[in-house]
């Protein structure tokens, strides 16, 4: 060989390196997503906002990468018009009910590797747990203390060089906005291929909410539950609530409700203003409520659980007296609706279910516990 020609050769095998070395970090950068894209499913909530900055809304249309940079998607449970609503009338501390339980993010892509970055809106956090699912199936959680305001994700497909459909599910006790979804620069995101499914509304109050399971949705009886019957869940239980008639008005904004759960009445029966008149008349508007605007989805009335607590602090009254007010009006309802049922909630539920990490809380539920109580409501509900 020639000194030309061994210059030559050697010269093609740099630039063949150096092109390689191009590609493949090609591959690996990656590239903004529009968290705006009709490819993307929001799950458990009514109310998504896409937002700048600046707070103003966001074009759906906008493609070019450079623009999604600081902008992000936030969330709802409940409407602006119920959670503007003084606490004497919505019965719930608004600022509880703006976390995340139940809401999650679905999509598809080919991705290899993907990053989520999230940031912690004001108000009610105790932490963030993260759960990561792809094709159905439970990877992995992240977890992230209340200190952190700004954080990212980051993942593998377990399907190398293959489209896979994520459920990102958020906290149930913190309220995070999604800053950003980026993917690998040469993949994108696919149209989903499975069906959005039937409502499950979860009303209630700190029970329900996800209080005694950390900050984690995914381990919440009433995503359990949603799981076990294949029903997408929208969470509307929140920490502290007594029986709340607004959010029962509220489902005028939701269609496709197969079943709806409502436990709810520890908190009436312990509150400082406890008044079992008022208690009942409120649950009685609830319930027509709920009967009018749906009267075909499957309605679950479930009395207060089991409980440490043997008196009320305000009321000389057992709970079992607002079990007995349930009870009489749901037997009431059934004379002209076969669509609501009564679940006797303290005979699903013992000692056995409430939290072992803290043995001094008399009334939630630990986190074998909800599973156990979820698994009780399915077996009766299927």
């Amino acid at each position: 060989m020639t000194l030309k020609q061994l210059f030559t050769s050697t010269s093609l095998i740099i630039l063949l390196l150096a092109c390689s070395m191009v590609s493949n970090a090609s591959e690996g950068k990656l590239k903004t997503v529009n968290l705006a894209s009709d490819k993307i499913r929001y799950l458990g909530t009514n109310y998504v906002y896409h937002t700048s900055p600046d707070n103003k809304s966001l074009d759906n249309n906008i493609l070019d990468n450079s623009t999604f940079a600081h902008k992000q998607v936030s969330f709802t449970r409940h409407s602006q018009a119920v959670l503007a609503l003084p606490k004497k009338s919505s019965n719930f501390n608004s600022d509880k009910a703006q976390t995340n339980a139940g809401i999650a993010m679905n999509f598809a892509t080919d991705s290899n590797a993907l990053e989520l970055s999230f940031t912690a809106l004001p108000k009610i956090n105790r932490g963030a747990d993260i759960a990561l699912y792809e094709n159905n199936q439970f990877i992995k959680n992240f977890k992230f203390n209340n200190k952190k305001k700004n954080f990212s994700i980051t993942f593998e497909s377990q399907q190398q060089n293959a489209i896979s459909e994520y459920k990102i599910v958020l906290p149930s006790l913190a309220n995070l906005a999604i800053r950003s979804l980026r993917i690998e620069a040469n993949s994108r995101l696919t149209e989903l291929t499975t069906k959005r499914k039937a409502k499950y509304i979860a009303l209630g109050d700190s029970i329900s909410h996800g209080v005694g399971q950390g900050s984690a949705s995914y381990l919440t009886y009433p995503y359990l539950l949603a799981d076990g019957l294949n029903l997408e869940l929208f969470n509307l239980a929140v920490g502290g609530a007594q029986v709340s008639p607004p959010t029962a008005e509220m489902l005028t904004d939701f269609d496709d409700i197969d079943l709806i759960t409502v436990l709810v009445g520890y908190n009436d029966w312990n509150a400082p203003n406890a008044d079992i008149k008022v208690f009942k008349r409120k649950y009685n508007t609830m319930l027509d409520s709920l009967l009018a605007l749906h009267p075909e989805s499957k309605i679950y009335c479930i009395t207060p659980l089991f409980t440490k607590r043997n008196k009320s602090k305000n009321s000389d009254l057992p709970i079992q007296a607002y079990r007995n007010v349930i009870i009489a009006l749901v037997h009431e309802k059934q004379k002209n609706s076969n669509k609501i049922s009564l679940i006797h909630g303290d005979k699903i539920s013992s000692v056995d279910n409430l939290r072992a990490d803290k043995p001094s809380d008399p009334v939630h539920l630990g986190i074998p516990g909800a599973k156990l109580f979820a698994q009780q409501l399915i077996s009766i509900i299927k």
